[in-house]
């Protein structure tokens, strides 16, 4: 039998594997999938970590654009040169947290605690910040062109 009829009868026997009633066919497994094991790892896993606690976790350089980081407890956090364009931290708490040149452009702030944040150098052009929270924020040298971060609130 020749190579290509071979592989006709393999391509027929695939199909009638494919095509046998239900009463033939393999049982169904189900797989449990277990819970991401920290919040750290369902933020790397998943890019997102809706409320969770990350108090002092170590992000420094760490590539998070477009992570989901509403409501998270990110106090003291170091996130020095992190990427978080475009993150969601609206109303995260970050208070305390190291963010030198970090890059929050376009990132979502709004009702975002950075009191006694540092945040020099960093880069955070065009984020909205609307009733954010700025007491004793450190940003000698940061790039808060469109951000009105400043002005933020108290």
């Amino acid at each position: 039998m020749g190579p290509l009829r071979q592989l006709s009868n393999n391509i027929w026997t695939v199909l009638m594997v494919l095509s046998a009633p239900a009463a033939f066919a393999s049982p169904v497994v189900s797989l449990k999938v277990e819970p991401f094991s920290t919040p750290l790892e369902q933020l790397h896993q998943s890019g997102s970590c809706r409320s969770c606690d990350l108090r002092g976790v170590d992000l420094r350089g760490a590539h998070l654009i477009g992570a989901d980081l509403r409501e998270a407890d990110l106090r003291g956090a170091r996130l020095e040169g992190a990427n978080l364009e475009g993150a969601d931290l609206s109303e995260a708490r970050l208070d305390e947290a190291h963010l030198q040149g970090a890059t929050l452009t376009n990132a979502e702030l709004s009702g975002t605690d950075l009191r006694r944040a540092d945040l020099r150098e960093a880069v955070v052009i065009n984020a909205y910040s609307p009733d954010v929270l700025t007491d004793g924020m450190q940003f000698a040298g940061a790039d808060l062109t469109g951000s009105h971060l400043i002005y933020g609130g108290g």
